[in-house]
């Protein structure tokens, strides 16, 4: 199963990345530049990654087991991202949400800076 140790590596290896701790429920969070992309759940065995919410509600209808569309439990009920049961997901698939959830969040000219070189 994916660790947080793992996810913290990919994560901080991305420009700009900030680890901070939830204020609620004292899990890591990742941010870049001020904006959070990627958190861990309750006991660290699930991920939240913000990506897009049409991917995340294609996720949950493919595999309900594995993913969910997570939102706002208050009146909002805002989009938050896609909830990872983390031992149900090859570690390729993980490292690829951290990127996509990097790129979700960052800034269109920090993305061009890291893609400069590609």
């Amino acid at each position: 199963m994916t660790t947080t140790g793992d996810i913290r590596r990919w994560a901080t290896a991305l420009p700009e990345v900030e680890e901070t701790s939830h204020f609620r429920f004292h899990v890591p969070v990742w941010k870049v530049r001020d904006r959070t992309f990627l958190g861990m759940g309750k006991g660290e065995t699930t991920a939240v990654f913000c990506v897009s919410e049409q991917e995340a509600n294609d996720a949950a209808a493919a595999d309900p087991a594995t993913y969910d569309a997570v939102r706002r439990q208050d009146a909002r009920r805002s989009f938050l991202g896609l909830q990872v049961q983390l031992g149900n997901v090859s570690e390729d698939r993980i490292r690829s949400l951290v990127e996509k959830a990097w790129r979700h969040q960052a800034p269109k000219g920090l993305i061009a800076e890291r893609d400069g070189g590609r």
